[in-house]
């Protein structure tokens, strides 16, 4: 994996780069939940060592432990490259792609700009007395590391409960 820390404004991106051969479903957004956790210091530094291979070894780790995938909307699948097979573009579409892509580009900025202004406009609530009196404050849950977590049923409970057999 190849991560590379990108700022945007006032944010901090972080791209990763991810190569294989094949995945599994969610996979991917599973590996970017547990990179998450570890990057907010959530995770023991067993975790930091061993991820992904432990979670992807049947041996060690029969059962994926439980938590939140990522969300997919920032994720984005850039290319998929084949042996033996290259994908071309016309410059009529390269140049509708990149038409297109401007346009997109444009409009999410000015929602942001909407929205950053609507930000502004607000009024603190800190500085509000009758509404903090009324406000009541959410507990905060407490992180269960990885390896800790309730399971899923393995590859073959699961095969057993719909009475299947091995291929």
């Amino acid at each position: 994996m190849l991560f590379k820390f990108i700022r945007y404004g006032d944010n901090q991106l972080c791209a990763i780069k991810i190569r294989g051969t094949a995945f599994l479903w969610h996979q991917v957004r599973c590996m970017v939940a547990v990179l998450f956790m570890i990057g907010q210091g959530l995770e023991s530094d067993e975790v930091h060592s061993i991820f992904p291979y432990a979670l992807l070894d049947i041996e060690r780790t029969p059962r994926k432990p439980q938590y939140i995938m990522a969300p997919e909307v920032p994720l984005v699948l850039r290319s998929c490259e084949f042996e033996s097979l290259k994908f071309t573009c016309s410059l009529d579409a390269a140049q509708a792609l990149h038409m297109h892509l401007q346009n997109e580009c444009q409009m999410y900025q000015l929602q942001a700009a909407i929205y950053h202004e609507a930000l502004l406009s607000c009024l603190p609530l800190e500085n509000d007395q009758g509404l903090l009196e009324n406000r009541t404050v959410k507990k905060k849950a407490s992180h269960v590391p990885v390896f800790s977590r309730p399971t899923e049923p393995s590859y073959e409970e699961r095969r057993a409960k719909f009475g299947l057999r091995k291929s």
